[in-house]
């Protein structure tokens, strides 16, 4: 009896953990430009853990720099005849100062991923235009050159960026390797993907360990019917499914490699121009499997927001980056 008292006492005070050690709460700042009837619109940064939020530009749409010091806006704009055209302008995070303004040929999507290694490289998605094809590709805004290119396709490839500045390339076939910027090609694996899915999108962890993919199912139309996501080690092995839900439009890895952040767009009618639908910031541990992310199956959390009048509500779309 008197050992059960003690068991008691120690639970009540957080002495003891039956089941193991409690998991890290997700840290880190969440980038997005969600805004509601309560917030104004533009480019905002929130502490995932308090909902804190402050707005750093007008501006919808930046995306931030690994390290948060910079940030870049895209716009696009038809040029008729003579083709699209899209405007890169990068300005730093704490005075908004210029850094760089150009304007590239061709559609830039809104899938932009700036060098991890501290570089003005950003990996994107181009086309030659807004509706039609696009393949990812690496543009060097310091020397205005291409760095690596794909060719546009309706499949086209998945690369992510691995924090030593390389890249990890996952192709419909299911050939994964290693790219070095300028050096050779490394093959890694060759993965069979879930029967009917092709690697929309590719995200390795801040430490390079492991990758999560976007899995995106096709109607027999082509069009996109569904994305979930799965997990594997970035050396292409141990693939396993992280979400059963199937409306997956965006994923994003905490700081720490401990947690991954997905979209959940339950109108899967996303556009670069506009998003029907419920749109809705989901987290859950990365080590997690088949989550669903609605709030009776407890697999995954929202990220508070505290709105400036002092009310709280949930992030939403669209989301950028999730940085320290």
């Amino acid at each position: 009896m008197l050992k059960i008292l003690f068991l008691h006492a120690a639970l009540l005070a957080g002495g003891l953990c039956l089941g193991g050690p409690a998991a890290a709460a997700p840290s880190g700042s969440l980038w997005h430009s969600f805004s509601d009837l309560s917030n104004p619109e533009g480019t905002f940064v929130t502490d995932v853990a308090t909902g804190q939020s402050r707005r750093l530009a007008a501006q919808k749409w930046g995306t931030p720099w690994p390290d948060g010091s910079r940030i870049l806006w895209r716009s696009h704009s038809s040029q008729g005849s003579r083709g699209d055209e899209t405007r890169l302008v990068v300005r730093r995070a704490d005075s908004q100062q210029l850094l760089a303004d150009q304007v590239v040929d061709g559609y830039v999507g809104d899938d932009v991923r700036p060098s991890p290694t501290g570089g003005n490289a950003v990996l994107v998605q181009w086309g030659p235009a807004l509706f039609g094809d696009r393949g990812p590709v690496v543009y060097d805004l310091d020397t205005r050159r291409l760095l690596y290119v794909t060719r546009p396709s309706p499949m086209p490839d998945a690369l992510s960026w691995m924090p030593d500045g390389s890249l990890l390339r996952l192709q419909p076939s299911g050939q994964v390797s290693r790219v070095v910027l300028g050096g050779a090609e490394q093959p890694l694996a060759t993965v069979r993907w879930p029967e009917g899915r092709w690697p929309r999108s590719v995200h390795v962890s801040p430490d390079g360990s492991k990758a999560i993919v976007e899995l995106a199912a096709l109607r027999d139309s082509g069009k996109v019917s569904g994305v979930d996501l799965w997990m594997m080690d970035a050396t292409g092995q141990n693939l396993r499914r992280f979400t059963r839900n199937n409306l997956v439009a965006q994923a994003f890895w905490s700081p720490d490699g401990r947690h991954v952040a997905f979209v959940k767009d339950t109108g899967m009618a996303c556009s670069d121009a506009s998003c029907r639908g419920s749109c809705t910031v989901w987290v859950a541990e990365a080590t997690a499997s088949d989550v669903v992310a609605v709030k009776a199956s407890n697999d995954a959390t929202q990220v508070p927001l505290k709105r400036p009048n002092g009310t709280m509500t949930w992030v939403g779309c669209p989301v950028s980056a999730w940085t320290r």
